[in-house]
């Protein structure tokens, strides 16, 4: 008779034996599983100190709203909807599990009390059966895509084919025992599992009998406790280790500012500069390297990769880990990781924005480049001139310090006087203050604050901060300008520092305040926003053209300012903004960052070539810009493409500079 009150029937039709066979193989599979993380958390632990347990709380919501949430893998539609109905269906399935042994295990035999029972058990039944039909839709869009649409990034290898069939087999086997179940009992509640209820329905029309039900169950319920063990055992061992390691990384990720890269303290007397073998890494850089789960995003966003370097950001992880496994044996440097790999990467952070398990790929192949900058001596290219020419003159061309303030004749551009205080210190930069194209931001600006009637000045002694020799790997030489730098700006009062370069903006901002000079800092674009909001300058002279604006990734991935500049271009009568296919957190690289705006690179075809492409397949007539690299990468990607006449480039301070008039 069936009972009134609907139940989990936990070992239904399961001999003694087999019952005993699970708890038997479970405590073995839970001891290797164990014994298997203990190695990786050694070998984590191995590494450099680091520490990453502050803001608990901080960390547990990225947690939550990344690794349950599944919120960056989502940002793509199909492999994004893909892993999460897949995570969560197996997250699903797990906590049913737990819930299933505590309610045999726990309750019943402690308490007295049936958890498993009543609308509590129905509402579980539909639940599991309806995210382990998810699941098994996920792990189809899965082969799919890995092994029928195999994009250039996802490997279509041997190993993931075996792990999604065995997560295939464990999930089907669940509903096969659900449905000889349901079929034979047939209990009142049976269609509160829909998909159980509608297999043993289709058993039944097949004619099976009683008996073949039963044995058909208790073949499918041995069957699938020995892989489901299996599946436990093999977690630490396979890429299934990614289920523990991505929430752990998610969890110590970089909470400060993405635009930071970690200094080399007390350099003098350091023991090791950079990064040549493993024993080099921090603890939290290898569970890095066991979190990635060579999903390819890093790849497929990389703009080095795209112009067809050697620069996978994939394969530097992969290799690490590997190397970390000992599956890779031999040194780092030269054999490993290729020199040109390394400095094929212009620290965009597009591999960083992108990655499910929040890696710091940009951190560690900025560590590398440390170890053959200080101690190798390699850089590449014409680098080292620039990086001479910075220590020797203040600036990357080596043109004389006192020509810096060239650009300001005729403008009456005030000084900053030590006894004097001011709104803004203007940091003008290396750009603006030498290179005759974006000298043109560097004036419009002045325009503009004298406009509005701005308190501001410039800096007599403002020399390079050498932001491009921290990231080719230059600490020392970055170290030493930026202890001058801050010493000279010390004698000055001023409220607020403003500067048009975002590469300057993130090096005052993020990074002088490892050497004491904590500053507020402003991009001109929010600056000039403000100005617009108040008021006090208002663009009048219309200007009839379409203006794409180009998103520089030290200014928007890096620092999040991604608005600003578009509003202002908008502020400006007639403009209409168009958006790039790449924008915003998204945005394509210039190519011109991490040092490449000082040397050659070899590639198939250069990003900057591809971003005026992108610009002209949409037909606009402008290209609008926040910052000088990305103009002048910009401006010659048209005149490389013939565009000099149908396609402008401009910053966003001329645009409004030009509209006052």
């Amino acid at each position: 008779m069936t009972p009134s009150v609907a139940f989990r029937d936990t070992f239904w039709n399961v001999p003694g034996w087999a019952q005993v066979a699970l708890y038997v193989g479970g405590a073995l599979a839970v001891a290797i599983f164990a014994y298997g993380m203990w190695q990786r958390v050694s070998l984590w632990r191995r590494g450099v100190p680091e520490h990453r347990f502050d803001r608990i709380p901080e960390r547990t919501r990225l947690v939550i709203a990344h690794a349950l949430g599944q919120a960056r893998t989502l940002s793509q539609a199909y492999p994004g909807i893909m892993h999460a109905i897949m995570f969560w269906g197996f997250l699903a399935l797990f906590m049913g599990t737990v819930l299933a042994t505590i309610d045999w295990d726990v309750t019943l035999p402690l308490f007295g009390y049936k958890l498993l029972k009543g609308s509590f058990y129905l509402f579980y039944e539909t639940t599991l059966d309806l995210f382990g039909l998810f699941f098994v839709i996920g792990l189809g869009m899965a082969v799919w895509r890995r092994f029928v649409l195999r994009p250039a990034h996802v490997d279509a290898t041997s190993r993931f084919a075996w792990m999604l069939t065995l997560l295939f087999v464990i999930n089907v086997t669940g509903f096969v025992m659900e449905a000889c179940r349901l079929a034979v009992v047939n209990p009142w509640w049976a269609p509160w599992s829909p998909v159980g209820w509608t297999l043993g329905r289709g058993f039944l029309a097949l004619g099976m009998t009683e008996g073949a039900l039963r044995l058909l169950h208790v073949a499918t319920w041995v069957f699938h406790a020995i892989i489901a063990l299996l599946f436990i055992t093999v977690v630490p061992y396979s890429y299934f280790v990614h289920l523990l390691t991505t929430p752990l990384n998610i969890f110590f990720s970089k909470l400060g500012s993405r635009g930071e890269i970690r200094e080399i303290k007390n350099i003098e007397e350091a023991e090791s500069l950079g990064v040549s073998k493993l024993e080099e890494f921090s603890w939290k850089r290898r569970l890095d390297f066991d979190a990635c789960v060579e999903c390819g995003r890093c790849q497929a966003a990389c703009p080095a990769y795209l112009s067809g370097t050697a620069l996978s950001p994939k394969q530097i992880i992969v290799k690490l880990k590997r190397h970390m496994h000992g599956q890779l044996p031999g040194p780092i440097h030269g054999e490993l990781i290729k020199a040109d790999e390394l400095w094929a990467c212009t620290t965009c952070m597009a591999c960083v924005q992108e990655c499910p398990a929040f890696i710091d790929i940009v951190d560690t192949i900025i560590d590398l480049r440390r170890y053959l900058t200080l101690s190798e001596g390699a850089l590449p290219s014409t680098a080292p001139q620039s990086l001479q020419n910075i220590q020797r003159a203040g600036n990357p061309w080596g043109l004389p310090a006192g020509e810096r303030l060239a650009w300001a004749q005729g403008l009456d551009v005030p000084v900053l006087q030590p006894d004097q205080e001011v709104e803004y210190l203007y940091w003008v930069g290396c750009s603006a203050s030498y290179d005759r194209r974006n000298q043109a931001i560097a004036r419009s600006v002045v325009k503009i604050l004298k406009a509005a009637g701005v308190s501001f000045a410039v800096m007599q002694e403002e020399r390079c901060h050498g932001e491009v020799a921290r990231r080719l790997g230059e600490e020392y030489l970055y170290q030493t300008l930026q202890q001058e730098n801050v010493g000279a700006i010390k004698k000055y009062r001023f409220r607020k520092v403003v500067t048009h370069c975002p590469h300057c903006f993130n090096t005052i901002k993020n990074e002088f305040p490892q050497f004491g000079g904590t500053y507020k800092v402003l991009h001109h674009s929010q600056v000039i926003e403000e100005l617009i909001k108040a008021g006090r300058i208002r663009p009048k002279r219309a200007l009839d053209a379409a203006i794409a604006f180009h998103d520089s990734c030290y200014l928007g991935r890096y620092n999040g300012i991604l608005e600003a500049p578009r509003n202002v271009a908008k502020a400006v009568p007639g403009l209409r903004l168009v958006e790039l296919p790449r924008n915003r957190e998204r945005g394509l690289c210039c190519g011109g960052g991490g040092g490449h705006m000082w040397m050659e690179v070899k590639a198939q075809k250069r990003v900057n070539i591809i971003r005026v492409e992108e610009a002209l397949a949409a037909k606009v007539d402008m290209v609008g810009t926040g910052c000088p690299f990305c103009l002048a990468m910009v401006d010659l990607g048209r005149k490389v493409k013939g565009a000099e006449e149908t396609l402008h480039v401009k910053d966003v301070s001329e645009l409004v500079a030009d509209s006052l008039e």
